[in-house]
């Protein structure tokens, strides 16, 4: 009895563990702010991203599409550009701020807290 108890308590808790990485992000953008290049010095290299900008309505396409993956995963993935914009916005009615980078990367920082977010059709 013991055991069977046990077989399902770790099904139910890997089922939750799924629908916890597998939520849907759902942010708000506001308004777009900063657009630029930081290179690994922390030199602004405009030239290099001279073309990469997003309107409003492009971020929150943006935000739309894209899904949440880890820090490991941005790092593993994904290219991290130099080029980015820069705004903020509401993920739960709490006002945070977001980048999104031209190698389809973003992040959302709500107080202390970081969403790594990913679109691959973004790019």
């Amino acid at each position: 009895m013991l055991k069977v108890f046990l077989i399902i308590s770790f099904a139910v808790s890997m089922m939750a563990c799924t629908s916890v990485d597998t939520k849907k992000i759902i942010f708000n953008v506001e308004n777009v702010g900063t657009v630029g290049t930081v290179g690994s010095d922390g030199t602004s290299r405009n030239e290099f991203c001279s073309d990469f900008s997003l309107t409003k309505n492009q971020a929150q396409q943006f935000f739309n599409k894209a899904k949440q993956v880890s820090g490991k995963d941005i790092h593993d993935k994904y290219s991290f550009l130099p080029c980015f914009v820069r705004g903020d916005g509401y993920l739960n009615n709490m006002k945070c701020e977001w980048e999104v980078r031209a190698g389809g990367t973003s992040v959302i920082q709500c107080a202390d807290e970081l969403t790594h977010m990913a679109c691959e059709e973004c790019l």
